[in-house]
């Protein structure tokens, strides 16, 4: 088992001390690998360019030899009276986002996939993490604890399990069903915990709705709340990291709607990617790029559920909702990438230029085109099974057939799911929204009316339009208005 412990001795320096101890086998070498991506965003992060001093010693203090096989694999060669190895680094966490590591006087900050290391060939063994921090400092994490100890179960459990451990953390818990979910907030705000509290539990029971399951007992939020402009949200099994920080031109309460979306947007991703999961990345291979072309499901998906289900739920109202679906419309068209790249090639690029500008108008947004190829599909459902099957079906299936059979599913798969409740052929869908190139509009004009809607090229925005019975039948089983 490998034990590890970490220190906060070089906080001033934003320097996390990490040391761990693994029994060898003979005088086999062992080899320790680092992470080269964090699952949630879809790139190389190379988090072994952020550690030094890496020792490693025996049971007696008597150091090993060690040779890097990798740019982040540490092989190390045990003595023939090696007992244990012990090995330790410095980590720097100098990045207060979602998705990274911050280590300060006043907070400890960690997204394990990070900075820890898991032993070759042992990935599935238990590991135990032991917090050498004040006494008095609250610790936030979906992983269980006991006092200052954490466990995971093995390492995909301890790299999908961020935590924040400070005194000045502000704790409430709530229950929905058969959950209990946790708000952690760390930084000052002037979030109303009441509301915010009423509203989660809303847009939860919506999406539990869809998938008729909520696996996991207990769910946190942790808020890392910043006193300057930001928004970043990362997913986990059991929790979600969400930096947040208000712009001046934003009111609180579209501040308060920003949060709910992003809230809602990782909620979502408890089953859509932390479950459901496409077929590359069954298991993840922490040491390589996991290329896929379905991000328009993974992240397109649950873009347009995230904010359909604060629609749903009562939390926002039809314009409120509108609002938001015309912003991203209003990025669709802004973005003329649409002309030369599809949704599908810019998610198996995400590993390449995904998340940074990079040449002007080569790619389109898994996100945006994402979102609204997943509305296009949703309505070509709604509409060809007269209202009664819609996406929701579709991300049910996936849920009870793939991940609870764990298996993921390919790009056939999703699209046979398509195909079973729509009871059309999604070829020349697949062919021209999720492999073509700017054709969202044509889709959009002649499927919209269906759910009386309608699509103004003027003013690029979708708005609501009186429509007969029937197309009134069909929004209203769109956004559950019944």
């Amino acid at each position: 088992m490998l034990i590890y412990s970490l220190s906060t001795e070089l906080s001033s320096e934003h320097f996390l001390n990490i040391s761990g101890s693994v029994e060898p086998q003979g005088i086999e070498p062992i080899s320790l690998q680092l992470s080269a991506w964090r699952p949630g965003r879809y790139e190389l992060g190379n988090f072994a360019k952020n550690i030094r001093c890496f020792v490693c010693y025996d049971q007696n203090k008597k150091e090993l030899s060690y040779k890097k096989i990798s740019k982040d694999c540490w092989q190390i060669q045990p003595n023939k009276d090696t007992k244990k190895i012990v090995f330790s680094y410095q980590y720097y966490a100098n990045q207060l986002d979602a998705g990274a590591c911050y280590i300060s006087e006043e907070q400890v900050y960690v997204n394990p996939v990070h900075c820890f290391m898991y032993e070759v060939g042992k990935i599935e063994e238990p590991i135990e993490l032991i917090l050498a921090i004040p006494d008095d400092y609250l610790i936030a994490c979906q992983m269980p604890n006991k006092g200052k100890m954490l466990y995971a179960k093995d390492y995909h459990h301890l790299a999908d399990s961020p935590f924040i451990a400070s005194r000045s953390l502000q704790h409430t818990e709530f229950q929905v069903q058969n959950c209990k979910f946790h708000f952690w907030f760390q930084g000052k705000h002037n979030i109303d915990l009441q509301r915010l509290t009423a509203e989660t539990g809303a847009y939860a029971k919506a999406q539990i709705a869809i998938f008729k399951e909520l696996e996991c007992k207990e769910y946190h939020f942790l808020y890392q709340m910043l006193s300057y402009p930001f928004r970043h949200g990362v997913e986990h099994a059991d929790s979600t990291v969400i930096a947040m920080g208000k712009s001046n031109d934003d009111t609180d309460e579209e501040f308060h709607n920003d949060l709910l979306a992003i809230s809602s947007h990782e909620l979502f991703h408890l089953w859509n990617i932390k479950r459901i999961r496409p077929i590359e990345m069954w298991p993840y291979d922490y040491t390589k790029e996991n290329y896929s072309t379905l991000g328009f499901v993974y992240e397109g998906v649950t873009t347009y559920c995230g904010d359909l289900m604060l629609l749903r739920s009562g939390v926002w109202n039809w314009e409120q909702y509108l609002s938001s679906l015309n912003s991203d419309i209003q990025r669709h068209y802004n973005n003329p990438g649409r002309f030369n790249y599809s949704v599908a090639q810019s998610s198996y690029d995400t590993w390449l230029d995904g998340y940074v500008p990079g040449v002007p108008a080569r790619k389109t947004s898994i996100y945006v085109e994402g979102l609204l190829a997943a509305l296009i599909a949703d309505i070509m459902i709604i509409k060809n099974s007269s209202g009664k099957y819609c996406l929701d079906n579709v991300m049910r299936d996936l849920y009870h057939e793939y991940y609870a059979k764990s298996k993921g599913f390919s790009e056939q798969d999703y699209k046979l799911l398509l195909e079973k409740y729509a009871g059309i052929s999604f070829d020349l869908y697949f062919k021209e929204i999720i492999w073509g190139k700017n054709l969202f509009e044509k889709y959009l004009l002649e499927l919209l009316p269906n759910i009386a809607c309608s699509l103004d090229l003027k003013g690029s925005r979708i708005k609501k339009i009186i429509g007969n019975q029937e197309q009134e039948k069909l929004f209203s089983v769109w956004c559950k208005n019944d």
